[in-house]
């Protein structure tokens, strides 16, 4: 059940951020030496110890910065959305049936990676869809000149085209806490997996 899941939603992540071959780039977004672009800050600036910038199978160092780059702002959006739902669902429940059919209620389904032997696999099915769905029909990218993680106007009536210093202080913000979400939501499994319980109510904040 777990396998297939993750396996399931593993397909739909893509939501979040274009694939590397769905979207071909502009000479005009890879202007940017990679050791410049957003999210190269102090104190450890640019950082890549392995050399993937510059030996990956993407043919130039500009192509597989951008794929990189696209893989770490999707991973970070789905991190923090992670960790945003396992902290609120510590605290709260929603009211009602999540399968009327089979008498479970959302009161039911226990916190943390448990949820994963309860919820219905029809129900992560629909998530999946759902987010298929943002994919397709919200966020379809159609410009080829975007950065990664650019999908135009965006959310809230920002404007993502400006280059402005408020865009760049925005993105940097946006790359990092991405960086510590993905940090902190494999902390999150790696307690409840150690000491058998989430991580709420394994540490001081319970």
């Amino acid at each position: 059940m777990k396998l297939t899941i993750a396996t399931t939603l593993a397909t739909t992540a893509a939501a979040f951020a274009p694939s590397h071959t769905a979207v071909r780039q502009s000479t005009a977004v890879l202007a940017t030496p990679a050791n410049k672009e957003v999210g190269v800050l102090p104190p450890i600036g640019f950082f890549d110890p392995l050399g993937f910038i510059k030996n990956g199978p993407y043919g130039t160092p500009e192509e597989n910065f951008r794929h990189y780059r696209s893989v770490e702002v999707k991973h970070g959006r789905i991190a923090m959305a992670a960790t945003l739902g396992t902290i609120v669902q510590e605290t709260t429940h929603y009211e009602g049936f999540l399968s009327p059919g089979e008498g479970l209620k959302f009161s039911d389904v226990p916190n943390g990676l448990a949820a994963l032997d309860v919820v219905p696999l029809a129900g992560w099915v629909q998530i999946a869809l759902l987010i298929g769905a943002h994919e397709l029909l919200v966020k379809e990218i159609k410009a080829v000149d975007k950065a990664p993680g650019n999908f135009g106007t965006g959310y809230f009536g920002f404007k993502l085209d400006d280059q402005s210093a408020v865009q760049l202080r925005g993105l940097n913000v946006e790359v990092q806490n991405g960086r510590l979400a993905m940090l902190g939501i494999l902390g999150m499994w790696a307690s409840e997996c150690i000491h058998g319980t989430t991580f709420w109510e394994f540490s001081a904040f319970k």
